[in-house]
């Protein structure tokens, strides 16, 4: 089961893109036992230690959409600025990886957040970028993924949410579900 929590923004159109079962909580309710993903979606900043909460201690896969993506470096240590606010943004992938499969090399994306990272830590690596240089990320170690645009929203960064639901967590289960 796919738990989708809900930060405050768009947590029912992310809910509606995502086939099988899922089910959505409100920010600070407890995981499920038996989820098999995360999905933080977007939402205020004020929810970033309740997020940091749940990638610190999850372990399974893990998708961080808009301000939720920042938590994932914020939970690595680094600091969250004001950002300059886009409405469509073109994304170059920079280097393969499981939520970008099948995706053009550059790609239009709608965008919400106001908020950036002002740096990356070692711990995460940028696998795509746009004028902010760290549009998708993910983390070295953990099955864990953050597109600071919204997918949910349209064009065609809503294949990310297709691959990471679609693929990623079944292959991941299957190598890892059982640890």
């Amino acid at each position: 089961m796919i738990v989708i929590v809900d930060n405050g923004r768009n947590a029912d159109k992310v809910a509606a893109l995502i086939r099988g079962q899922k089910t959505v909580i409100k920010i600070g309710a407890p995981i499920p036992k038996n989820a098999s993903a995360v999905i933080l979606t977007d939402g205020d900043v004020k929810n970033q230690k309740a997020n940091e909460k749940i990638i610190q201690s999850f372990g399974k896969p893990l998708l961080g959409i808009g301000n939720a993506s920042l938590f994932l470096g914020t939970a690595e240590g680094m600091q969250i600025v004001p950002g300059k606010v886009a409405k469509n943004e073109r994304v170059k992938i920079e280097r393969p990886c499981a939520v970008l499969l099948d995706m053009k090399k550059m790609f239009t994306v709608m965008k919400s957040s106001t908020h950036e990272l002002d740096d990356l830590p070692d711990t995460l690596d940028v696998m795509a970028s746009s004028k902010y240089p760290f549009e998708v990320i993910a983390h070295n170690e953990k099955p864990y993924f953050g597109v600071h645009f919204n997918p949910e929203l349209g064009a065609e960064g809503m294949q990310v949410i297709q691959n990471f639901c679609g693929s990623f967590i079944g292959i991941w289960e299957k190598y890892h579900g059982s640890k």
